[in-house]
């Protein structure tokens, strides 16, 4: 039975290499990022509202910076190896801001269309 005040995740009976877990979290990374390109070439930005559009301009930029970050750590990994550990915290950061900004994308891609005035 799995315990119900565990927070950290699922329980694993053999814990994954490290390298699995680098893996697994570029591969979702990449995953996220593609989805929300696909959405963002997908919607006009007419589609949603001013907040919602300066959540989606400001997750683009935290996708660009998380890319400048990451390929910045893999050249710091040859001197710290820790430098693994910021890559992935940061890796899962910007995949937690992408799946959210792709969960609003998808919601504003869900509702209908506004009816344009010319259309009356």
């Amino acid at each position: 039975m799995s315990d119900p005040f565990n927070i950290l995740g699922p329980e694993f009976e053999i814990p994954p290499s490290f390298d699995e877990a680098v893996r697994e979290l570029v591969n979702r990374f990449q995953q996220a990022a593609d989805r929300f390109q696909e959405l963002l070439n997908q919607l006009p930005p007419e589609r949603f509202s001013e907040e919602e559009w300066r959540v989606i301009e400001r997750s683009a930029v935290d996708l660009e910076e998380s890319v400048e970050r990451a390929e910045e750590g893999y050249v710091a990994v040859q001197y710290d190896s820790h430098a693994w550990y910021r890559i992935m915290e940061s890796l899962e950061r910007a995949s937690l801001r992408l799946e959210s900004a792709i969960s609003l994308m998808e919601q504003v891609e869900a509702r209908p269309a506004p009816q344009s005035s010319e259309a009356k």
